[in-house]
């Protein structure tokens, strides 16, 4: 046992310098991505919370019943993208300009009649695409009892371009993160276990199978990923605590309560699970293309 350990820490050995350069590459690469995978997550109720959505004015024809209105609603609340609805009388709009400031109250008592309709105050889904927005509104205004219906969605289209350029870059970021992250495990793996063809032939001569050949390469990956999954966690946890106190500080400038949760220990431990699977893989796979390459050793 003492000699198969030997026979790996030499492996790893044989080029350090080179080693510890992509181990400490491919941790931060894998440290990065978790803290923004953490951050993502833990900041989505929040975003989600604070998103907002357009709304429109239903402007109803003059002599709507309360029936019409309560029909017209469900009718309305039945389409996808409707978040709810609430009816607004013309005396409660008249109220609600009276009430901004002196001036209009002056006016309005000036006023022999109410000139407000009726009208249904449409609230749409968060995530609402401005397409479905745009054609649930071309549909009201086909329904009974409707007169018009006042939507401003420009502002609402350039905020969804902007998020989904954010979310773009989001995925290009992480995409590029994951795969820097694996070329460079990749590079560690193979940096930790040269295979030397005079060693194997001495080996195959001593008896050696090719597994027992194997042994030394694949155990040197296997320790390789754990090395890294350990310093991408200590990274990782070490950029999670930073970055909590500037987001509770932010949250407290604002009035929001935000807070990064850090992932559960079974996350975690498939997270390194899963980078010890790919190095014994590579490190496997490597190994018998390497050793089946020596002459003589089928």
């Amino acid at each position: 046992m003492t000699g198969s350990w030997g026979d790996v820490f030499s492996a790893i050995g044989r080029r350090p310098l080179s080693w510890m350069v992509a181990v400490l590459l491919a941790s931060f690469c894998w440290a990065v991505l978790i803290l923004t995978a953490v951050t993502v997550w833990s900041l989505r109720p929040l975003a989600e919370r604070s998103s907002i959505a357009p709304e429109a004015t239903v402007v109803l024809s003059s002599g709507t019943t309360a029936a019409q209105i309560d029909s017209l609603r469900s009718a309305l609340s039945a389409l996808p993208p409707i978040a709810a609805t609430r009816f607004v009388s013309s005396e409660e709009a008249l109220g609600q300009i009276a009430a901004r400031s002196a001036a209009n109250r002056d006016a309005i008592g000036q006023l022999a009649a109410n000139p407000l309709p009726d009208s249904v105050v449409l609230s749409f889904r968060t995530g609402a695409s401005p397409e479905a927005v745009d054609s649930a509104a071309a549909a009201i205004r086909k329904m009974p009892r409707v007169e018009s219906v006042e939507l401003d969605s420009s502002w609402y289209r350039k905020l969804w371009a902007l998020a989904t350029i954010g979310s773009t870059a989001l995925l290009a970021l992480g995409a590029a993160l994951l795969a820097q992250g694996a070329a460079w495990l990749a590079v560690a793996v193979v940096v930790s276990g040269p295979v030397d063809p005079h060693g194997v032939q001495l080996m195959r001569l001593l008896g050696a199978d090719e597994r027992a050949i194997r042994r030394a390469p694949v155990a040197a990956a296997a320790i390789t990923a754990l090395i890294v999954a350990a310093l991408a966690l200590v990274c990782a946890r070490v950029g999670w605590q930073w970055l909590q106190g500037r987001i509770v500080s932010a949250g407290r400038l604002y009035g929001a309560t935000a807070e990064l949760q850090w992932p559960d220990p079974i996350w975690l431990t498939g997270f390194a699970v899963a980078l010890l699977l790919a190095a014994l893989l590579l490190g496997s796979f490597r190994a018998r293309l390497l050793i089946g390459r020596v002459a003589g050793f089928k």
